[in-house]
């Protein structure tokens, strides 16, 4: 049966063990702890509960075209090969290296000896997303992309949901970065991979020598956003599904993972340039999404989220002072992201202190597959200002 089961609390330990509650008397510090774990707790059941009950009306209003044709809603393509786009040499060449206790596929090109360019995929894509980059940048810069941890080839852990907190993400990005050999990297990612990125970029600062984020903010930034602007709250409903089990990834599932045909190609959410995403690149998403446990893992992605969108612990993810990223970095953002405010992207100058910010008119939440030229060209002149500066700077 299609149970539905409340997402577990994070194992706070150490969050505690971060928490400074010196100046209080030991009942002080038990009661504050105790609150701090209500207040999660209420928190977690709450999203839970919204989550539950949309899961089954979703269902439930499915339900009349599925039963008018059940083969079609439920049969499913068998993929048990990389379709050929996935496969096409041109994209750069395919490795895997252990890191982090788990295995990271991914895919490289460019000199080794040149720096690093790492990309981030976000939701539900793989290294795939960052094909564009990886041809355009390969003749200046070494650039790989993983497939996430829990996507694709990448190893899926499966012994708790909080595998895939952002904590071990992060420390997933530093050792990738050790085991490819390098001490520091130009940091990209959108979407989940820029969530992961603003992670790295304040923990570990030493190793990102620029930082470009598409199309995600800052949880600071999106927790200020959307407590003054409810109709990002409205955007983002659709998250509260993600954490209820086993019945989003039923109807991911559906019509042969149709799921990712309206997230990239579909009216509402999909590209703005319907040329850039052919039946050949959903096809590769179909696959890697598909692949035995790959739709749990992308899910439980969200599913760490109750305990991170709010500042219970200190310090967490949404509480961080202003200005505390010193990295250069450029923030792009679709115009026509339906799922993100594209107002967000100037208000990242309350957490970096040097930021720059472009917005692509007539592009969609997939900017990088979406606007591909100009967003590459965007990338390309600020890693070249930027340089410029540094090297002005350095002989002064």
């Amino acid at each position: 049966s299609l149970a539905v089961q409340p997402v577990l609390l994070a194992d706070l330990r150490g969050s505690v063990s971060t928490c400074s509650f010196s100046h209080l008397p030991a009942s002080g510090k038990m009661s504050t702890v105790a609150l701090r774990w209500l207040k999660r707790f209420v928190l977690v059941l709450v999203c839970t509960v919204v989550g539950s009950v949309m899961a089954i009306l979703s269902v439930v209003g499915m339900l009349p075209k599925i039963l008018k044709n059940p083969r079609k809603a439920l049969t499913k393509k068998k993929r048990n090969l990389p379709p050929p786009a996935y496969l096409n040499p041109s994209w750069g060449q395919h490795h895997s290296v252990q890191c982090n206790g788990i295995q990271l596929y991914y895919v490289a090109a460019g000199d080794p000896e040149k720096p690093l360019m790492l990309f981030l995929h976000g939701f539900p894509e793989c290294w795939y997303s960052w094909r564009h980059q990886l041809r355009y940048f390969s003749e200046n810069y070494r650039v790989v992309a993983p497939d996430m941890r829990g996507y694709g080839r990448s190893s899926r852990p499966s012994s708790s949901v909080f595998d895939y907190h952002p904590d071990k993400l992060a420390k997933d990005v530093r050792c990738f970065i050790q085991a490819l050999g390098y001490e520091k990297c130009v940091l990209v990612a959108h979407d989940w991979g820029g969530l992961v990125a603003w992670v790295v970029a304040e923990r570990y600062q030493s190793m990102v020598d620029r930082l470009i984020v598409m199309d995600c903010p800052h949880l600071a930034v999106y927790e200020d956003f959307s407590w003054e602007n409810k109709s990002q709250l409205v955007r983002s409903k659709y998250i509260l599904l993600f954490y209820v089990w086993y019945i989003p990834e039923f109807i991911m599932s559906l019509y042969d993972w149709g799921f990712v045909g309206l997230v990239f190609a579909g009216k509402q959410s999909g590209v703005v340039n319907k040329e850039r995403m052919t039946e050949d690149d959903l096809e590769v998403f179909k696959w890697s999404i598909s692949r035995r446990g790959a739709a749990t893992a992308a899910l439980n992605y969200y599913r760490c989220l109750p305990s991170l969108s709010a500042p219970l612990f200190a310090p967490s993810f949404a509480s961080r002072k202003a200005s505390s990223l010193t990295v250069p970095t450029l923030v792009l953002w679709g115009e026509n992201d339906t799922a993100l405010d594209c107002k967000m992207a100037k208000l990242h100058d309350k957490v970096c202190e040097d930021l720059t910010v472009r917005v692509i008119p007539s592009c969609s939440h997939w900017i990088q597959q979406d606007q591909p030229d100009v967003t590459n060209q965007i990338m390309r002149a600020w890693l070249e200002a930027k340089e410029s500066g540094s090297s002005s700077e350095a002989k002064a």
